[in-house]
C-alpha cells in the first residue's frame, strides 16, 4: 500500500467512524473533503472499497469525476448504485 492509499484508508475510517450513526452522507466532513481533494488518483481506492462492500462511496466518485453512470431506477438502492459504479470503473480500466 502506498502513502496515498494509506492516507485514503485513514480518512475513510475517520469519516465512517464519525458518521456511522447518520442516515445521510456528510459530504461536509473534513475527511470526506480531503478525499475529494485527492482527485482522480483516489478513484481506484474508492472502487476497491465498493468491490469489497457496497457503500455510499459512489457519491464520492461523482464528486471527483463529475460523472453519474447510474440510471434513475436505481435511486436509493445502495447495492445497485455500487454495481453501476463498479461497471463504470471496469469500463474505464480503473479495476479489473
Amino acid at each position: 500500500m502506498d502513502d496515498l492509499e494509506a492516507r485514503f484508508q485513514e480518512l475513510l475510517k475517520q469519516w465512517e467512524k464519525d458518521t456511522e450513526h447518520l442516515s445521510f452522507i456528510r459530504a461536509d466532513h473534513p475527511a470526506y473533503q480531503e478525499m475529494i481533494r485527492m482527485g482522480m488518483p483516489a478513484v481506484p481506492f474508492i472502487l476497491r472499497e465498493l468491490k469489497r462492500r457496497p457503500s455510499w462511496l459512489f457519491d464520492l466518485l461523482h464528486r471527483i469525476t463529475g460523472e453519474w453512470p447510474c440510471p434513475e431506477k436505481h435511486a436509493g438502492r445502495l447495492c445497485k448504485l455500487s454495481e453501476d459504479r463498479l461497471r463504470w470503473g471496469k469500463d474505464r480500466g480503473y479495476i479489473g
